[in-house]
Formats: C-alpha cells, structure tokens, sequence
C-alpha cells in the first residue's frame, strides 16, 4: 500500500505536458527569481533546528564518538576555548594597560597646567615687568589716538622721504 501511494505522489508531482525536445523556451517566460519571504524562513529554521536534534543520532557522530577520533576531536575543542579564554585575558590587560596609561596622561595634563598658570600669573608678570622698568599707568593716564583718512598718506610720505 505505501509503494501505491509513493507511485501517485511521484506521478502527481510530473508535468502534464512536457515541452518538445527540439524546442526552446523563450527568454521571457522565464520565471522570476522572488526574494524569500517569511514563511520560507521560518521553513529553514524549521529545517535546521530537526537536522541539529538528530546530529546525535546520525552515523558520521555515531562513528567517531566509537573510534580514537574523538579523542582528536574532544582536544581541538579544548585548544580552541583555552585559546579563546586567553585572547579574552590578553585583550582585558591591554584595557588595564591603556586605562593606566589615560589616567597617567590626565596626572601629566592637570600638572602642565597648574605650572602654566603659575607662569603666567599676574604677580608674577607684574614683578618681571617692574624689572624691566615698566610700569602700570594708571587709568586716567591712558589716551586714544585719534585719525583722519589723509593721516596715512602724510605717514606715508615721511617713511619716504627717511628711506623706510
């Protein structure tokens, strides 16, 4: 009975008319490529989710796991994690290592900067202008310039007439 019903279904899923030997067919009755959709995903998932489950129970994992190759197989596993957990151990040292580093620049950076606003602080440039002879005039002391347009060509003239 079941070899019956495995006869119909192959005979149902042929074409009922199959196109002449000779003939082609032509370029626009080809069928168009459709990006896959949901339901097409959800049927790989499905797919892969039964081939994963039955994995234990195929001849290939059946075959190794009675033999010495999964001896084999079980150490390259072992190297592998031990090679991912060292990576992961180096790669958190380096973070350390740069984090000391940042923090060590910021010392440096807050120093540089005390040391530049002692340098420039107004007792001291008030104390190395008074030893240059200078002095602080005081406000009611200080008066603008004034100019007219024809000033600058009168200048000019007299950085001329110098040789400047």
């Amino acid at each position: 009975m079941p070899a019956a019903a495995r006869q119909m279904n192959s005979a149902s899923a042929l074409p009922s008319a199959l196109p002449a030997p000779g003939r082609r067919r032509s370029p626009s009755r080809r069928r168009q490529v459709t990006p896959p959709k949901r339901h097409q995903t959800r049927r790989f998932v499905g797919r892969t989710a039964q081939v994963v489950t039955h994995l234990p129970e195929s001849s290939a994992v059946v075959g190794i796991s009675r033999s010495r190759v999964w001896i084999a197989v079980i150490g390259v596993l072992l190297i592998g994690i031990v090679a991912i957990n060292v990576l992961t151990v180096s790669y958190g040292s380096m973070a350390s290592n740069i984090d000391a580093d940042i923090d060590t620049l910021n010392t440096r950076n807050a120093i540089l900067k005390s040391t530049e606003t002692n340098a420039l602080s107004m007792p001291r440039v008030r104390h190395a202008a008074a030893a240059a002879g200078m002095a602080v005039p005081a406000p009611t002391d200080i008066q603008y310039r004034s100019y007219q347009p024809g000033d600058i060509a009168a200048a000019a003239g007299r950085l001329a007439a110098e040789g400047g």
